[in-house]
């Protein structure tokens, strides 16, 4: 696979990540009739030094694009490692297995980290929402992958049998 359309693939898997967290936050913070920015909110406020007080005024949107920043940047590079092991998958087809135990390792460790990292705010955001955030992020962007090389890709004249006639 040619790196323009791995970065490509990855961009789009990043994308794919963050919108599907993002919409999944705030459909539950909507649902328990909260600012769809809550979370973002809350999760930003340890960015920017301060310990997240939910009964605390402060200006929201500060903490709103300091965690949209951050989490965009982890959504692009989880998109990229993933269409890196979707390439390598490509490239020695025989041992998929060990980079499907790669991803599968890699979206596990993901979760352990977050727990960890979002440890301050467990008393305001329940760990297992951000676990499941995560889950439904992995599941479209496999699904995205799975779509992307899927279909095969024709390019000036190439068929998926090879050259054009």
């Amino acid at each position: 696979m040619d790196t323009r359309r791995f970065l490509k693939e990855g961009f789009i898997a990043g994308i794919v990540l963050y919108v599907t967290v993002a919409v999944f936050f705030a459909a539950v913070n909507a649902f328990m009739g909260r600012s769809p920015f809550y979370t973002a909110h809350l999760l930003g406020q340890p960015l920017l030094g301060a310990a997240p007080d939910p009964l605390a005024p402060s200006p929201v949107a500060p903490a709103v694009m300091a965690f949209n920043g951050l989490h965009l940047v982890a959504s692009l590079l989880l998109g990229v490692a993933a269409a890196a092991l979707v390439g390598a998958m490509e490239w020695m087809r025989n041992a998929w297995y060990v980079f499907f135990f790669i991803f599968v390792a890699g979206s596990i460790m993901t979760i352990l980290g977050l727990g960890i990292l979002t440890a301050e705010v467990t008393h305001v955001l329940p760990w297992h929402s951000v676990a499941t955030a995560h889950l439904a992020g992995a599941a479209t962007t496999t699904a995205y992958l799975w779509w992307a090389h899927a279909t095969p890709e024709v390019e000036s004249g190439e068929t998926a049998g090879g050259k054009g006639d």
